[in-house]
């Protein structure tokens, strides 16, 4: 089924992470997953290293740089911010407390809604555009700008960032999105999925800029595009947490 948007949470959560993730995965998601609105969720990680990459840029916005990341897909009939569809995500989550199995620990750094604009996969892969939002990818990047006329912002990136990102080593696609809540009515977000590693992907991409700057590709050359936010993460396997002992949460951003 087409995906034609998103809800992105960033998640920072500083203890239990073994028992956190159990709970979220064997738990909060499928409760969630199984709302009408719903196709798919999938979960995100940044370790310490990841978030002292070169080339992250993190935000207040963002919450700095938290270590879990959630992106919830929508599709099919119920509209995700439709009346019934926002009632629906608020019965469910009230059920849960009221079971007593909400997790208490932690706060939402980042939360946002987004419709989906266009997605572009790499030249080598010849998927619809409906397909894009499925294919499997180990890292994916939050890039998130401010816009002062979207129109002159997406033509700038079509033309600069767009085919530079694709041609990248392991750069699967680019899903492009527009905010869904006027609150966020100058913001742009970019999903960059990628087959490598965070710290890989990030430099890649730092390193394309750094050339873009040389030659005034980059920043946007009257200000059409303010990039806000540059996040890598790395996707979560169920029951597969090794990463926690790298999470170094003393110096999360």
């Amino acid at each position: 089924m087409k995906i034609n948007a998103i809800s992105v949470a960033l998640l920072d959560v500083q203890r239990d992470h073994r028992h956190f993730n159990r709970w979220y995965d064997m738990d909060h998601m499928p409760e969630h997953v199984s709302k009408a609105d719903v196709l798919c969720g999938n979960r995100y990680v940044a370790t310490g290293p990841t978030r002292r990459a070169a080339g992250v840029l993190a935000d207040p916005l963002t919450g700095g740089h938290p270590p879990y990341a959630t992106i919830y897909s929508y599709g099919g009939p119920l509209d995700f911010r439709d009346e019934a569809a926002l009632a629906g995500w608020t019965d469910k989550d009230r059920g849960i407390v009221r079971a007593g199995r909400y997790w208490q620990p932690g706060t939402v750094g980042h939360g946002s809604a987004w419709r989906h604009v266009q997605a572009q996969a790499r030249r080598s892969l010849h998927v619809s555009e409906d397909a894009i939002a499925y294919l499997p990818h180990r890292t994916v990047v939050f890039s998130i700008g401010r816009v002062a006329d979207r129109e002159k912002a997406a033509a700038w990136w079509q033309a600069t960032q767009a085919d530079a990102i694709l041609d990248l080593e392991g750069v699967v696609a680019v899903r492009t999105f527009a905010p869904a809540d006027t609150a966020d009515a100058d913001l742009m977000l970019h999903l960059v999925l990628s087959d490598a590693d965070p710290v890989t992907t990030i430099g890649r991409i730092d390193d394309m800029r750094t050339a873009q700057r040389l030659t005034g590709r980059f920043p946007a050359h009257r200000g059409e595009y303010e990039q806000v936010a540059l996040l890598p993460y790395e996707r979560i396997v169920p029951f597969q947490y090794d990463f926690i002992d790298d999470l170094d949460l003393s110096d999360a951003g």
